[in-house]
């Protein structure tokens, strides 16, 4: 069964210099450990060191504030990847919040040490062809030469409604990032809202829809990264029409073309 952490569940660990780590999905929280999810405060000037596992791979994401990485700034816009053992540290340049997801074995072509930065506000944005829902890549084997994760922005509108579907080949999370909406998984109709997480085994039917009056944005996660979506009977699928635009307007870094979710090379 899916599974929602609130804010007030996170299990709350100290670190050193008042680094505070709240963690969503623990070490030993899934039965096959692959992977975990924190969000991690770290008070102006406070470091963090992350290391990737050898034989996996560490991301992260800041939610607010700004981080210098191995002495470059980092805000928002960037996630970062790192893997097989390669490591970096994190220092706060104000307060931050930053998400966290460690994935201990993800198998890729090169099992080499590697760091990427992804800008995703440089990303193309996409959009669905049924309703006004936008995507923006985060993580893809394009941006991070690995199809151990793919993740994406999801930013759903007022009046937005997805059609049912589940994921075969992978497991995946959803971090409500800002706004709200509701979860519908199977029968069940589940309020959603920000710092909320949500994460869905295979094979769960799961959908969302906004009826706010306010963007609903969430980034998701999926473990490995290639999967097959199946839709519900007489729900049709989503193709994205990729824009050749950013979030910002500006022309965007790449080019992508028209493909229906887990199809595609992105």
């Amino acid at each position: 069964m899916p599974f929602l952490v609130r804010p007030a569940e996170r299990q709350v660990e100290m670190l050193a210099g008042g680094v505070r780590r709240e963690w969503l999905v623990a070490p030993d929280r899934l039965p096959d450990g692959r992977l975990s999810v924190a969000v991690v405060e770290i008070p102006e000037g406070a470091s963090l060191d992350l290391d990737a596992p050898v034989d996996g791979l560490t991301w992260f994401q800041p939610l607010s504030g700004s981080l210098d990485v191995d002495d470059v700034e980092t805000g928002t816009e960037y996630v970062v990847m790192m893997s097989h053992g390669r490591g970096a540290r994190l220092i706060a340049r104000e307060g931050c919040t930053v998400l966290v997801v460690e994935v201990p074995h993800a198998h890729d072509a090169t099992g080499e040490p590697d760091v990427r930065r992804v800008d995703w506000s440089t990303e193309p944005v996409l959009l669905s062809e049924h309703d006004s829902r936008r995507r923006i890549y985060l993580a893809s084997t394009g941006l991070w030469g690995t199809e151990a994760v793919k993740g994406e922005m999801i930013i759903y509108p007022p009046g937005a409604v997805g059609a049912p579907h589940h994921h075969e080949g992978a497991e995946h999370f959803q971090f409500v990032v800002s706004g709200a909406g509701t979860a519908i998984l199977g029968d069940e109709r589940v309020p959603l809202t920000d710092g909320d997480l949500l994460y869905n085994l295979e094979n769960e039917v799961h959908s969302f829809e906004n009826l706010t009056d306010a963007d609903m944005t969430f980034v998701e996660f999926f473990v490995p990264g290639k999967s097959v979506t199946v839709w519900a009977p007489g729900a049709s699928a989503c193709a994205w029409n990729p824009l050749e635009t950013d979030v910002m307007g500006r022309p965007a870094a790449r080019r992508l073309e028209a493909h229906i979710h887990g199809q595609g090379n992105v």
